[in-house]
């Protein structure tokens, strides 16, 4: 055994085996005062450890001992409570066959190849498993319920009269001014990460100027935190007679009437900010502090709504919290709330929680119009940039009925459900069928009423779809440890070598078959186009003053994505057409174990490559089209702003002129070469090149 355990394990097994501290340390020769000294030290002494486990005399203190006695030299043993300790130290087993069978004598160097692929991708997929820490991201649109949905799933609530309520500020949207993560800490606190200095000075200047022109504007919660921050707030004046209404005083319109000079209104609306002053960038509160939640409420509000004296403008809320204070779970948590979904879904923080691997996405939407727009547009963004995330099934739909609308749902005869779950079955039928109708896969569908369903059932629901994403990772382990037995056991070496020379003799073929890349299928700039017409016009006037810098509706990351979607429909045959040719070497040599396991490797390695050339070609286009957009489309940004409040059609006329820019500028279409010249320099060296040289034998 190691030389110390962790007696947090050892009371584990005491307190599962019904053992009493006194009739134990009877049992043990010791007084009930050592062994309480001892149980409240963090760790034993080995020996100790075991007589302590085998006086329990139950599988589990056995079972500690043994695991405790295993011997690990590739990889770090696990936390004896890790959900998937077991795979882990297969795959540690498996590492030890490797490497004895690697400096044996009957070790040939043509396996070192596959050998060394094998033991990397084991090494890779068990990292997977070996760290526990996940997220779970909540997307929806604006007022469908998703932050109210999240904070009762995760049982972060505040005491509300007889009721409960959301630690977090909700109401019927627009409630929320940034991204809000939920981590694990070891006490209750808030970190923020503030807006700069000039972004909030261009925020105020679209504030005034909208109001001062009546064109124009800001989102309603980013007004709202200006108005708090500088103390312009619009003030309801309730009616002194019964026949009078209520008014409204607006103290920032009422400067600027005053003032006449915009500029002016401006410089002091920022100086009221008293922005020197707000720097703070986290509070934390002790964890034996009672009323913990309330005081998180409070200062998330405050924060939230730019009333607390010690913050900027957030665009970031970090909640801190101990574990106890979420529901029950094996992993490391965060949970986050995205800002909620205005006009369009291709959002770089959206993006960036669709594509990690170790998040599941819970795409929110309203009972009545499940699936809902929103979710939809998210899983063809997904499909046609080709993250991957819906075939793993890193995305599910939560439906958030309210009131009795799961009981007003008819079927397809006209019956309405007897209980709400029936209901929940024909809404589920119907999604389905939405799916199919939009030409996308099913994926996993919840509902859950808030205040009526159980949210501790959601909850688990939650937390198994992060056991599916693992339980896909310890399959994949399996099959590496099958092919390890294989590759000890089965190795013909003789043949092997034959069949490397005509399996890189085959694959450089058809490599420099496919070396030409197919020609461009769906612009870039379509992506952009269309994203005009569906976006709040409000985003895209912030957009345009910004010459395409605004965060939600960045145009250069739009263009990114629009290279990338390109690609991947450009590529897509090709793939199926390399596979094909995997495939078919695979069927030729399938009584050589080594070798369909080399030919294994590298479908997944093409499958990786091709990850990597989607997720850089995005990015190349983002970055080149990024300085075009900023310096070069002057007259482009000049008339659109030049068209903001002239009448209807604003996103349809600006979507017309950003079109004929990308086709006639001369400096946009050389940037859109630019861009091509490195989607194929990217293609060649990240998928011909590297399967070139990834299939390359030479006889050793």
């Amino acid at each position: 055994m190691d030389d110390q355990i962790p007696t947090s394990i050892m009371r584990m097994a005491r307190d599962a085996s019904g053992v009493r501290q006194a009739d134990l340390a009877a049992k043990l020769g010791v007084s009930a005062s050592v062994l309480s000294r001892l149980e409240a030290s963090e760790n034993a002494d080995a020996k100790m450890a075991k007589r302590y486990l085998q006086s329990l005399a139950t599988p589990l203190g056995d079972e500690i001992i043994e695991f405790f006695e295993r011997r690990w030299r590739h990889l770090d043993r696990p936390d004896f409570r890790h959900p998937e300790k077991d795979a882990i130290w297969r795959a540690e087993e498996a590492l030890q066959k490797l490497q004895t069978f690697e400096e044996s004598k009957d070790f040939d160097p043509i396996l070192h190849n596959p050998l060394n692929n094998l033991r990397k991708r084991l090494l890779s997929d068990v990292d997977f498993v070996r760290h526990t820490e996940h997220s779970i991201a909540f997307i929806g649109e604006i007022g469908v319920g998703k932050t109210t949905a999240l904070s009762f799933v995760t049982n972060l609530l505040v005491p509300d009269g007889e009721k409960k309520t959301s630690v977090f500020p909700t109401g019927s949207g627009r409630m929320t001014v940034c991204e809000v993560a939920i981590k694990i800490a070891p006490a209750y606190g808030i970190a923020v990460d503030s807006m700069k200095e000039d972004e909030i000075r261009m925020l105020v200047s679209d504030l005034v100027n909208g109001l001062a022109t009546g064109k124009g504007g800001l989102p309603s919660e980013l007004d709202r935190v200006i108005r708090n921050m500088a103390d312009v707030r619009r003030v309801a004046i309730r009616s002194r007679t019964p026949g009078e209404k209520p008014t409204t005083v607006d103290h920032l319109k009422e400067l600027i009437d005053r003032s006449g000079d915009v500029d002016a209104v401006i410089a002091e609306v920022v100086a009221r900010m008293k922005l020197e002053t707000r720097t703070s960038t986290q509070i934390i509160l002790s964890r034996d502090t009672e009323d913990s939640m309330d005081w998180l409420s409070k200062n998330i509000s405050r924060i939230n709504y730019g009333q607390h004296p010690d913050f900027s403008v957030p665009v970031l809320i970090t909640v801190l919290l101990p574990l106890e204070a979420l529901r029950e779970t094996p992993y490391a948590l965060s949970v986050i709330d995205t800002k909620g979904v205005e006009g369009t879904t291709k959002r770089q923080d959206l993006m960036k929680r669709i594509e990690d691997e170790r998040t599941v996405t819970v795409l929110c939407c309203s009972f009545s119009d499940a699936p809902g727009n929103v979710p939809l547009s998210i899983m063809r963004d997904a499909i046609e940039t080709g993250t991957g995330a819906v075939e793993a099934e890193r995305i599910c739909l939560l439906a958030l009925p309210r009131n009795d609308e799961a009981l007003k749902i008819v079927d397809d005869m006209g019956n309405r459900p007897g209980t709400s779950d029936e209901g929940y079955a024909i809404r589920e039928g119907q999604i389905d069928q939405q799916f199919a109708t939009e030409g996308l896969p099913t994926v996993p569908v919840n509902f859950f009423h808030v205040g009526e369903d159980s949210a501790q059932v959601v909850w688990e629901w939650l937390i198994s779809r992060i056991g599916s994403i693992r339980a896909a990772k310890v399959d994949r382990i399996s099959r590496h440890l099958d092919a390890v037995e294989n590759l000890i056991l089965n190795a013909d070496v003789a043949k092997t070598r034959v069949a490397r020379v005509t399996i890189a003799e085959t694959v450089q073929k058809a490599a420099e078959r496919f070396r030409e890349l197919p020609p461009v299928m769906r612009p870039a700039a379509m992506n952009l186009v269309a994203e005009v017409k569906s976006t709040h016009q409000s985003s895209v006037a912030a957009s345009v003053s910004r010459r395409g810098e605004w965060d939600q509706f960045n145009a250069s990351y739009i263009l990114g994505q629009g290279v990338r979607r390109d690609v991947n429909l450009r590529t897509k045959d090709v793939f199926v057409r390399i596979d094909e040719t995997i495939q078919g070497l695979k069927d030729n040599f399938s009584h050589l174990a080594d070798v369909t396991q080399f030919l294994e490797n590298l479908s997944e390695d093409i499958d990786d490559w091709r990850k990597e050339l989607l997720s850089r070609v995005a990015l190349s286009g983002r970055m080149l089209y990024s300085p075009h957009l900023l310096n070069r489309a002057g007259d482009l940004w000049k008339a659109c702003l030049k068209r903001y409040g002239e009448g209807s059609g604003y996103r349809v006329d600006v979507s017309q002129q950003f079109q004929v820019h990308f086709d006639d500028n001369q400096d946009a279409l050389a940037t859109g070469v630019k861009v091509e010249n490195q989607v194929k320099a990217l293609w060649a060296q990240l998928v011909i090149d590297a399967l070139i040289e990834s299939s390359a034998f030479t006889d050793e």
